[in-house]
């Protein structure tokens, strides 16, 4: 819970991988004891497995959005500082 808090007074984009083998960038606003986290300037990023000949990616954006806790397993902060 620490670590969430300090990557939302940081003001820090965060790697959020989930369930369904997506993982999301975004910024975290805020959160609750379930991890349901609001989120905003999220990118969802997934593997198109359709095509058996290559693994190919696709990303979507997204303002705004409520993710559910049950469906997040692990949350790395980025450091803005250093990718800039």
């Amino acid at each position: 819970m620490s670590l969430i808090s300090k990557i939302i007074q940081d003001k820090n984009l965060a790697i959020i991988f989930l369930r369904n083998n997506k993982k999301i960038i975004a910024k975290i606003k805020a959160f609750d004891k379930h991890f349901n986290l609001i989120l905003e300037s999220v990118r969802e990023l997934w593997n198109d497995n359709s095509k058996k000949i290559s693994m190919t990616f696709k990303e979507r954006h997204i303002g705004k959005m409520i993710l559910r806790g049950d469906s997040v397993i692990l949350i790395i902060p980025l450091n803005t500082s250093e990718a800039s």
